[in-house]
């Protein structure tokens, strides 16, 4: 069993961030410590919310590390540039902790509306301190200032994820992150993950379930987290991850994707 800090949100719609990652985290076996960035009446994807944010991140995560060491630290949505620093001063206090940061900025070639250049400038400080970081396309373009439409260009060409792992081959070299996987590339009836490491990129694919599902990026991350320390290598967990949560996907009846997959019933295949 492992102990990890976890930094996110908690929605009470969405069925995403913080509701995703402790009971993933904790069927794999290990011990969370949630430090809730902030409350939202419902995932920012819904238009209309509320926010309580939590403004004392930093003395949180003080407080508990005062009683009990981390042995990993997950860090996701962090609500704001203000509460990503305290979250990024805590970070940088580990020598040993493994640390996990899925830099939620932006999809589709966007910044999501709650963010802004100033958050993006502090994330690609974070990063630096992660030993894994799992941005999806758009995100691998902020961290990098790739221009999102330069990649998309090349969407129609049957080697797009080959070279998306080309365009990114020196992604660490420019985040100083020490592992990577972009997620979520479309290769038409595919979904692809390209994975970084020191010794070059390699590739995971599965079936693309058409609906866009809201919170499959917190599923993933989740997953691949627990998995790694669980033993896993960086392919094996990304293996696990991509077909967990297409097999959530495939099995989510809604039709408003903005309510995310329907996972509970299938942790029991994680091991």
């Amino acid at each position: 069993m492992k102990k990890i800090l976890v930094f996110n949100d908690i929605s009470a719609l969405g069925n995403c961030s913080m509701s995703v990652n402790l009971p993933v985290l904790s069927h794999l076996g290990h011990m969370c410590m949630p430090i809730v960035t902030a409350h939202y009446s419902a995932q920012t994807g819904f238009g209309r919310f509320h926010v309580l944010p939590n403004e004392r991140v930093q003395i949180f995560a003080e407080d508990v590390l005062q009683k009990i060491s981390a042995d990993a630290v997950y860090v996701g949505f962090c609500q704001c540039t203000q509460t990503l620093k305290e979250v990024s001063n805590v970070v940088q206090t580990f020598k040993d902790a493994f640390v996990l940061v899925d830099p939620i900025m932006g999809d589709n070639g966007k910044l999501y509306s709650v963010f802004d250049a100033d958050y993006v400038s502090e994330m690609k400080q974070i990063v630096k301190y992660a030993d894994v970081i799992t941005p999806n396309l758009t995100e691998a373009c902020l961290l990098c200032d790739v221009p999102f439409a330069n990649v998309m260009s090349h969407q129609d060409e049957p080697t797009f994820l080959a070279t998306v792992g080309k365009i990114f081959q020196d992604l660490l070299a420019k985040t100083g992150a020490k592992n990577a996987v972009i997620t979520g590339v479309p290769c038409n009836e595919l979904i692809g993950n390209v994975v970084l490491t020191p010794s070059g990129a390699r590739f995971v694919t599965n079936t693309r379930v058409g609906t866009p599902f809201s919170g499959t990026g917190d599923l993933f991350s989740s997953v691949l987290l627990g998995e790694l320390l669980c033993s896993c290598n960086l392919l094996q967990a990304t293996q696990l991850s991509a077909i967990f949560v297409g097999n959530c996907a495939s099995q989510t009846e809604r039709t408003d994707p903005r309510f995310g997959v329907d996972f509970a019933n299938l942790l029991p295949t994680l091991k």
